[in-house]
């Protein structure tokens, strides 16, 4: 843990303001615009006390919640803080939590957009002192703790100690923000940290199932006005969302986004294939829809910038262009982008290379029929 700042642990209002955003949605869906048929709600934490005046704060526990467009289907996403990409005015890839320190929200949802190559409808801001006013709302929890916390921090503001025994535990709020703020402990560092705070996320929902939580929803919804900064309409939605979860709760699928541990340039870094983000897509962020395209398409990083695959897949996507699979490019310095296209299929490389904006069409032969490679003419 670094000196002079607060470890920000959202998990626990994240997973309320979960529970509460899909029975809203349930209640709410025919008249809530869904991009591609999904409603998808990035949901962070930051590391200040008051979730309005965040300026120059990184973002800790983001997760992005996609439910379609009937309130069905609820996917919850950890993206590990540590995750490398690009940061639109950087000159290189950096994490994803440094996104909100350069430029607050409207950064950091525009880098997870182009990152996943998904819209990005709705936002959740929230401070870590809901941790604390939820869990001691409820009595306390009880779960597993996995490693034995000890740390201190005396230039932390406030100074932080941490001192949890290993095994089955009852916390209370301060407790609580300790558990999901120690990360040096874990034999795989930032991913042990996102396991810990999706176990944390599972007890507390098994907590807010219990019919007596509905009766605290006036005490929950104090807590949620003074701490959380959403563009999403709030009225009511803490009663709303517990009292349309209940039994629900088996429908969530939980996951972290998937990649590996890598260092680079001595910086350690949590990295994605373009492969892994289609394949996430197609498996729980997309409603599938009819394709206007017979060819088989293929879509390379050329440019060797994370996402930029899955971006562009996804431009073809929403033009009704099926896209059968994307991968790096055997060069990540490739200039200018380029369609190389089967003799017989002409006619959609045209049309892909409209929608993208790329005029070079090269006629080949390849196992598929249209190969589409994004130089960094499209990124730049």
């Amino acid at each position: 843990m670094k000196k002079q700042r607060k470890k920000i642990a959202g998990t626990l209002i994240i997973s309320f303001f979960m529970i509460a955003i899909i029975g809203f949605f349930t209640i709410s869906s025919g008249n809530i615009y869904a991009t591609n048929g999904r409603i998808n709600i990035l949901i962070f934490g930051v590391d200040a006390q008051d979730s309005s005046n965040t300026k120059g704060t990184r973002a800790d526990s983001i997760m992005l919640l996609s439910i379609d467009s009937s309130a069905k289907n609820p996917v919850l996403i950890s993206i590990p803080r540590d995750t490398r990409v690009a940061i639109d005015g950087r000159k290189s890839q950096e994490k994803v939590n440094h996104a909100h320190a350069y430029g607050g929200v409207e950064l950091l949802t525009n880098t997870v957009e182009d990152f996943l190559g998904i819209p990005i409808d709705y936002y959740a801001k929230i401070n870590y002192k809901a941790v604390e006013e939820i869990v001691d709302a409820l009595g306390g929890i009880t779960l597993e703790v996995p490693v034995d916390m000890k740390y201190k921090d005396p230039y932390a503001d406030p100074p932080l100690e941490i001192d949890i025994s290993k095994g089955l535990q009852t916390l209370d709020g301060g407790q609580a923000l300790q558990f999901l703020r120690f990360r040096s402990g874990y034999a795989n560092q930032d991913l042990g940290r996102v396991e810990a705070q999706q176990q944390f996320a599972n007890v507390l929902i098994k907590e807010a199932m219990s019919p007596l939580t509905v009766f605290k929803a006036p005490t929950l919804t104090k807590i949620f006005y003074r701490n959380v900064d959403t563009n999403i309409p709030k009225t009511k939605m803490i009663y709303l969302g517990l009292k349309n979860f209940i039994g629900r709760s088996n429908e969530l699928t939980k996951m972290t986004l998937p990649g590996r541990p890598a260092m680079i340039n001595g910086v350690s870094y949590y990295v994605v294939d373009d492969s892994d983000i289609q394949q996430l897509k197609e498996n729980y962020l997309t409603n599938k829809t009819k394709s206007v395209n017979a060819s088989r398409v293929e879509v390379l990083n050329g440019c060797g910038i994370s996402g930029t695959a899955a971006r562009f897949a996804e431009k073809l996507e929403e033009s009704k262009i099926s896209v059968e699979s994307i991968n790096n490019y055997e060069s990540n310095n490739i200039i200018e982008s380029f369609i190389e296209y089967n003799p017989k299929y002409k006619k959609d490389a045209k049309k892909i290379g409209k929608i993208l904006g790329i005029k070079n069409l090269i006629e080949a032969t390849n196992e598929v029929d249209v190969k589409v490679i994004i130089g960094k003419d499209l990124t730049s």
